[in-house]
């Protein structure tokens, strides 16, 4: 009986000392996933400043292609008219 009494306390501590470890190790990986969460947090922000940068640089270029084209077509002699292709009266 005495023999019985030990084993059970033997598995009493034993199974303390694993419940102990397995609290140990569980907060453990909660911090580790607060560590991730906040790690993804910070990706997600910095995925949306790139958009928004690459949407900005996008509408910049082309605004100055716009910009490139005005300026190139004031350039341009005015366009040939049909109508206006008489020469001037002489009197």
């Amino acid at each position: 009986m005495w023999k019985k009494i030990y084993e059970l306390l033997e598995q009493l501590a034993t199974l303390a000392q694993r419940v102990s470890r397995h609290d140990k190790q569980a907060e453990e990986l909660r911090q580790e996933v607060r560590e991730l969460t906040g790690m993804v947090h910070r990706l997600v922000i910095e995925v949306n400043r790139l958009a928004d940068r690459q949407t900005s640089d996008r509408e910049k270029m082309e605004l100055w292609v716009e910009n490139q084209m005005l300026r190139f077509e004031r350039r341009l002699p005015p366009a040939y008219s049909g109508e206006d292709d008489s020469e001037p009266e002489q009197e």
